[in-house]
C-alpha cells in the first residue's frame, strides 16, 4: 500500500475542458490524500464556454455568464493553485517552466492546452473583459450590417448562422463550406440535410462545394468591414459586411521539444496540426515519461473525438489513471528512478491502466432557438420536429453552461 499523506504535485495546463475534468477529479483525491496539491495553470483568469459561443454572439447576458473565473476552481482554504500564465517548455519528467520563469516540479501532469480555433469564436481575450469586448464588437458589427457571411459548415458555422439570421431576420445570412453536406462527415447523410433545409427556414443561404479565400490572418477570423469581397474556389464573389471564419484549427505543442531531445524521438505529428502523440492510456508515447498524459484537442486522437464533450471525458480518463498510480505508488519509485538517470525511467513498472475508448456518437445542434439536429446512437433526427424538441430540451437554453458551473462553485470574483 502507498504512504496516503505523502506529498504528491499534479499539474494540469489549461483549464477548457479536458483540462477542468482533469483538475477537479484530481483534487477530490486530496480527500483521501491530503499531501496531494493540484496547480491547474491556464493564460486567461476565466475559464470561456466556447461551446456557447453561437448564442453568446447575440445575447449579451448570456455571454456575460459563460466566462467562469478559474480562481473558483478550489477551494480557497485547499492547498491547490490556480497559476495565471502560460507553459513555456515541459524540462523533463518532472519539471516545466512557464513564461514568466516560474519553474513547478510535478510528479504527474496532464497537458490540457487544446486547440486554437480562430477568434472570437475561441476568445483570445486573457481576462473576461477583453473576451467579452472581442465578442461585443463582433455583435456590434453585425447589428450594424447588412449581410453576413460564415465561413465553415462544421457545428459552430451551423449554429452561428441559425442565431445571426433567427437574431436578425432582416439581414442577409450565407453559409459557404467546402464540403459537399454540412456537419462532420461521420454523422449521417440526414444531419447535414436536415440541417441545410432548417437553416434555409430561417433565410440563410446555404452555399456547399465552396472554398472561400481567405488570408491566413487573424484581422480575417471575424472582419467588420462593410463592403468587403471574398472570393469563392467557383468564381463567384461575395460582398459582405462581416466575415466570421469558423474554419481552422491551431495546435501549440512546441512546449514538448525538450522532451522530444531526451527522448530521442519526435513526440508529435509532422504534419498539419502538431498533435501529440498518446498511447490508448493518453500517457505521452515515451516510456520514459508515463507520469505525463494529454487529454483533449491537443492529443493525436481522430477528429471525431475532438468535441468539448469528449475532451471532459479524457479528462477524466487521465485523472482516473493518476489516481490509480498513486493508489500504488508510483511517483515514489518514479522518482527515485529519474533521480538516478532519465533511462532509468523505463524500467519503473506502471500499474494497468484505463484507455480512452470512444463510445458515444452523438450531437446535438441548435439552429437558432426552436430549430435544431441530433443524432445518437447511429439515429439522425435531421428534418423531423423531434429533433428540435430534443436540442432544445438538452442544449439550446444554455448550451449545457450548467453543466460547467460546478467546476468552479467557489467562485471569489465575477
Amino acid at each position: 500500500m502507498s504512504d496516503n499523506t505523502r506529498s504528491i504535485s499534479a499539474v494540469v495546463v489549461g483549464g477548457s475542458y479536458a483540462g477542468a475534468a482533469a483538475a477537479k477529479k484530481l483534487a477530490d483525491l486530496s480527500k483521501n490524500y491530503p499531501g496531494l496539491k493540484v496547480t491547474l495553470i491556464d493564460k486567461c483568469t476565466h475559464y470561456f464556454h466556447a461551446v456557447g459561443f453561437p448564442k453568446a454572439l447575440v445575447d449579451a447576458k448570456y455571454a456575460d455568464k459563460a466566462f467562469l473565473p478559474f480562481a473558483g476552481m478550489f477551494h480557497p482554504s485547499s492547498q491547490h493553485e490556480f497559476v495565471n500564465d502560460t507553459l513555456a517548455k515541459v524540462i523533463d519528467a518532472h519539471h516545466l517552466e512557464l513564461t514568466s520563469g516560474r519553474t513547478i516540479y510535478y510528479d504527474y501532469l496532464v497537458l490540457a492546452t487544446g486547440g486554437q480555433a480562430p477568434g472570437p469564436i475561441n476568445v483570445v481575450g486573457k481576462s473576461k473583459e477583453e473576451g467579452l469586448a472581442e465578442i461585443s464588437e463582433l455583435r456590434a458589427g453585425i447589428e450594424s450590417a447588412s449581410s453576413i457571411l460564415i465561413v465553415g459548415g462544421g457545428a459552430v458555422g451551423v449554429e452561428t448562422a441559425g442565431f445571426v439570421a433567427a437574431s436578425y431576420p432582416g439581414k442577409k445570412v450565407t453559409l459557404v463550406h467546402s464540403g459537399q453536406r454540412l456537419l462532420p462527415g461521420n454523422f449521417r447523410e440526414g444531419l447535414g440535410s436536415g440541417a441545410k433545409e432548417k437553416l434555409e427556414q430561417l433565410g440563410v443561404q446555404v452555399v456547399l462545394n465552396e472554398r472561400i479565400e481567405i488570408p491566413d490572418d487573424s484581422a480575417y477570423a471575424a472582419r467588420v468591414e462593410s463592403g468587403q469581397v471574398v472570393h469563392g474556389s467557383s468564381g463567384n464573389e461575395y460582398t459582405v459586411d462581416v466575415l466570421i471564419k469558423a474554419v481552422g484549427f491551431t495546435v501549440h505543442s512546441e512546449f514538448v521539444e525538450p522532451l522530444e531531445e531526451i527522448a530521442g524521438k519526435k513526440l508529435r505529428a509532422d504534419d498539419g496540426p502538431k498533435f501529440i502523440h498518446v498511447l490508448p492510456t493518453l500517457q505521452l508515447a515515451s516510456n520514459l515519461f508515463p507520469n505525463v498524459f494529454v487529454a483533449g484537442d491537443a492529443n493525436d486522437l481522430p477528429m471525431t473525438a475532438k468535441y468539448g464533450f469528449k475532451a471532459e471525458m479524457q479528462g477524466g480518463t487521465a485523472a482516473a489513471n493518476i489516481r490509480r498510480m498513486i493508489e500504488c505508488g508510483f511517483d515514489k519509485d518514479f522518482a527515485h528512478a529519474t533521480n538516478v538517470d532519465a533511462a532509468a525511467a523505463a524500467d519503473v513498472a506502471v500499474p494497468s491502466l484505463g484507455k480512452w475508448t470512444d463510445y458515444v456518437d452523438a450531437i446535438l445542434v441548435p439552429i437558432g432557438p426552436d430549430l435544431g439536429v441530433a443524432q445518437a446512437l447511429k439515429v439522425d433526427l435531421g428534418c423531423t420536429g423531434l429533433a428540435n424538441f430534443f436540442v432544445r430540451q438538452l442544449k439550446t437554453r444554455d448550451f449545457m453552461l450548467w453543466l460547467r458551473k460546478g467546476y468552479f462553485k467557489y467562485r471569489h470574483s465575477k
